[in-house]
Parts: C-alpha cells; sequence; structure tokens
C-alpha cells in the first residue's frame, strides 16, 4: 500500500508540474503594450479628383456645373501625438494631377477648360485610436496652382489662358491603419476650394471659375 501511494503520489507530481511551470510562464511573460501613433512619418498617396467648374461669362450662354475626374498622386510628411486614444498631428502634402474638365458652350461660340497643376496642403489632424486603427478628421490651407482657359469661335474671337497660384482651405478626413511598427495605410477624402478666377478675352469677354476639387485616395507612410 506504502509503495501504491509513493506510485500516486510521484504520478500527481509530475502531471502537476508542467501545469504550473505553464502558469509560471503566463506570469513571467511580458505585455506588449499596443504601437504608439507619436513620432514623425512620411508617405506616398494615389487616387482620384474630381474637379468642378462652374463657369458665369459675358458672352454666350452662362454655364451650370461641370465635373471632371482626373488621377493624383504625391507625397506627404507628418508628426503625431498620442495621448492615451486621442491622437494629434499636422501633416503637410503636395500632389499633381494628369487633366481636367472642359466643355464648349454658347452655341459652339466659346470652349472653356479649367485644370489644377498641383496642389499642396497643410492641416492638423485630430483622431480616435482603437487597438492598431484610427478614425480622424483634418481640415486646413491648400496652395494650388489653377490653369483656366477661354477660347471664342466667333466675334472678337481669341484665346485667354490665365495660370495662377491660388490660396484656399481643405476639409476632410479619413482611416489609417498600422500594419506595424513602422508602416501604416489609410484611405483619405478631402474637399478642397481655391476660390474663384475670372479670364477676360478681351473687352467684356470674360468668364468667371471656381475652381474646387473633391479628392479621395490611398496613403502608405512609414513611421519613424
Amino acid at each position: 500500500m506504502k509503495y501504491k501511494g509513493f506510485l500516486l503520489a510521484t504520478a500527481g507530481g509530475l502531471a502537476v508540474a508542467p501545469a504550473a511551470q505553464a502558469a509560471d510562464l503566463l506570469v513571467k511573460a511580458p505585455i506588449m503594450p499596443p504601437a504608439s501613433w507619436t513620432g514623425w512619418y512620411i508617405g506616398a498617396h494615389a487616387g482620384a479628383a474630381w474637379q468642378n467648374m462652374s463657369a458665369n461669362g459675358t458672352y454666350g450662354s452662362s454655364l451650370s456645373h461641370v465635373d471632371g475626374s482626373t488621377f493624383i498622386g504625391g507625397g506627404q510628411i507628418g508628426y503625431n501625438w498620442q495621448h492615451g486614444n486621442s491622437v494629434f498631428g499636422i501633416e503637410a502634402d503636395i500632389s499633381g494631377f494628369s487633366n481636367g474638365p472642359s466643355i464648349t458652350a454658347g452655341g459652339n461660340s466659346k470652349t472653356l477648360s479649367t485644370k489644377t497643376d498641383w496642389l499642396s496642403t497643410i492641416r492638423p489632424r485630430v483622431g480616435l485610436a482603437v487597438a492598431d486603427t484610427m478614425v480622424y478628421a483634418t481640415g486646413g490651407v491648400a496652395f494650388g496652382n489653377v490653369s483656366n482657359t477661354q477660347f471664342l469661335f466667333t466675334g472678337t474671337g481669341g484665346t485667354k489662358s490665365e495660370s495662377k497660384t491660388k490660396v484656399g482651405w481643405t476639409i476632410g478626413g479619413g482611416v489609417e491603419h498600422m500594419w506595424d511598427a513602422h508602416w501604416t495605410i489609410g484611405l483619405e477624402g478631402l474637399f478642397v476650394d481655391l476660390g474663384s478666377s475670372t479670364v477676360n478675352v478681351s473687352g467684356s469677354n470674360s468668364t468667371t471659375f471656381t475652381n474646387q476639387l473633391v479628392i479621395g485616395r490611398a496613403k502608405i507612410n512609414y513611421k519613424f
């Protein structure tokens, strides 16, 4: 009986030992904190821009809104501060465009076209981070070079094209996911208003253009 008791006690000890060791490892294993959004980052973006041309002219008929889509691509740099689940940051970017909308109006007597050649924004960002994903709102100042052209076929015909760097504003938001400790990916939408431009061919033959864009783009960043 003493021998059987010894065997049972030994077997029980062997069965309990691995469980005790596993529990000990769980207690001693360090708990990794969630990755932080704090720090500098640099990246690239690509997507589409819908440019609105709302033009009213003194020659021919007035025009309603005309939209045209274009490719947009560029880069960005920024910095984030994280406090709890709140993330505050600032980002600057620059983008180039492929083309813009145009229209023929006034009984085929006038062609109007507009294009944004480049766009740059400087925007504060305010976000809410849950685990490795952040949702944010953003808005700030926008700078862009806009080319507006008016061509008259009849009357005092001629072409007038003006290219100006305009200052306006932008507002939008997005979602960003931390792929690992250094790489993030995201989607962002922006509305940009660069004000209006007036182009005069001759005398009173003028057209006023509005310069507005809606931008949707995918982003990838490397966080230092």
